[in-house]
């Protein structure tokens, strides 16, 4: 009798399966394999093949070590032996699909769940049925009659995987379709949004305008009821106080200013209903609806997350992206750009300080006192020191020495009467030798504005700041 190790004669059923299933691994590294519901391109096979083996185990992605043992098999079916260890092992680690929780590279997946399939991770299945195949014909357990039913069994898998893609690709909408259905994908366990997007006309305020907050608070906390409403801008529930807001942004830094709520302010109210909600744009007295949007509650496909529509993104554990977000920006017409793109009219000295108070404000996070007015400064602004002139808040940034490297000093011009950014400046990255030296740190005094350029006045020395003229 002939040991599985023994060299044996090939057969042409087993050369056509070991041909075959050779075939089909190498189109599944060359095939998308899962999608996660987010704005980046599906990995191929093989990204997932060299990410999964270095980190597949801090994703659970156990399966892609099915993949040495797969070209072991295959070499011995080659060299005219029969494996047996190898192939059990595959199809041990192919079985273990199912727990994968992430893209291997991320620990633990967080927020890269595959919530879609592909036409890789199709194809790699059945290049290990038909390596499992090849390895049964040449035991002898197959011949010519099991291939052929095999042969049978993948024609109808084809058809029982594009129908469901087509199903789903008929009902999905456009946002569905770019980020659950992209090319090379065959079907999504998330749930298809039952509700489109709504894009709306932008905002007839280009300059913006006060934004007050009507909000259900069950919409954004849904104990245990459903997702929770993500706001755009940096808008919160604790900004529905009753009051007004504008919000500008810049990047890094960004302002939000309170002020009184006048009648017919632009009103943005969101309202429960059912596992969802309605958000709804008001204006004037009687108020007029310039905008409306649903939302609902959708499953990624994992069981355990439920997130809102319609989305830019489904990624669990990391917030939503919402498109209807980028909708209701438009609208309302806030989170509007520092930078104007027009040096200063007026030039004047700023040395009159005008400090950022320390406290919160009704308990609002980060709401400080700011030359008289109400705000919230983001990212490095609240840190700054500011002045005041005759028509300007300055703001200018800490002037740190991070051993002796380039300093790029940054400057936030405010209109005094209004705190509507006017311009922002930034310094060269060469730190100038006086304030960079060794010894006391500089201590900014005053800010002199030139028009397209900022003179810090500081206890070491001036330094220039250049007028930023992009956005």
């Amino acid at each position: 009798m002939t040991s599985p190790s023994t060299p044996t004669q090939p057969r042409p059923v087993d050369v056509v399966l070991l041909g075959a299933a050779l075939l089909a691994w190498m189109i599944s590294m060359g095939s998308p394999v899962f999608a996660t519901g987010a704005y980046s391109p599906p990995l191929p096979g093989g990204g997932v093949l060299l990410l999964g083996l270095l980190f597949g185990w801090a994703a659970n992605g156990w399966a892609v070590y099915a993949n040495p043992f797969f070209l072991f098999a295959a070499w011995r079916l080659c060299i005219g032996k029969v494996p047996r260890k190898s192939i059990v092992l595959m199809l041990l680690f192919a079985a273990t699909l199912p727990l994968l929780n992430g893209i291997p590279g991320m620990k633990g997946g967080h927020g890269v769940h595959a919530v879609s399939w592909g036409w890789g991770a199709f194809m790699w299945l059945w290049s290990l049925v038909l390596l499992t195949a090849a390895t049964a014909a040449r035991r002898g357990i197959i011949g010519a009659r099991g291939a052929l039913l095999l042969g049978l069994l993948m024609v109808l898998s084809f058809v029982a995987a594009v129908s469901p893609h087509a199903r789903q690709w008929r009902v999905a909408g456009h946002e569905d379709r770019a980020l659950l259905l992209p090319l090379g994908m065959i079907y999504t366990t998330s749930d298809l949004c039952p509700i489109p997007l709504t894009w709306p006309l932008p905002s007839d305020a280009p300059e913006g305008e006060p934004l007050v907050l009507d909000i259900d608070a069950q919409v954004l906390q849904q104990p245990g009821a459903g997702p929770a409403l993500a706001l755009p801008g940096g808008f919160t529930g604790a900004h529905a106080d009753g009051s007004a807001w504008i919000a500008y942004s810049d990047r890094e830094d960004s302002l939000m200013i309170r002020q009184a709520a006048q009648p017919g302010t632009l009103l943005l109210q969101i309202k429960a209903q059912g596992d969802g909600a309605v958000l709804r744009l008001l204006k004037g007295a009687p108020r007029r609806l310039l905008y409306e949007q649903r939302v609902a509650s959708v499953s990624s496909g994992r069981g355990r997350h439920r997130s809102l529509c319609p989305l830019m993104a489904r990624a669990p554990n990391v917030g939503l992206h919402s498109e209807y977000g980028w909708a209701l920006l438009r609208a309302m017409g806030q989170n509007l750009p520092f930078a104007r793109g027009t040096p200063l009219a007026r030039a004047e000295a700023a040395r009159q300080r005008c400090p950022v108070g320390s406290a919160d404000i009704d308990g609002i996070a980060r709401l400080r006192s700011l030359d008289g007015r109400e705000v919230i400064l983001g990212g490095r602004m609240d840190r700054m020191a500011g002045f005041c002139s005759a028509s300007y808040v300055v703001l200018a940034g800490d002037l740190t020495r991070p051993g002796d490297a380039g300093l790029r000093q940054v400057v936030y011009v405010l209109d005094r009467k209004s705190l509507r950014p006017l311009a922002r400046f930034e310094g060269q990255r060469t730190c100038p030798a006086a304030i960079c030296a060794p010894g006391p740190e500089p201590v900014v005094s005053g800010v002199r504005l030139e028009g397209a350029s900022a003179v810090i006045e500081t206890s070491r020395g001036e330094y220039v700041a250049a007028f930023r003229t992009r956005p």
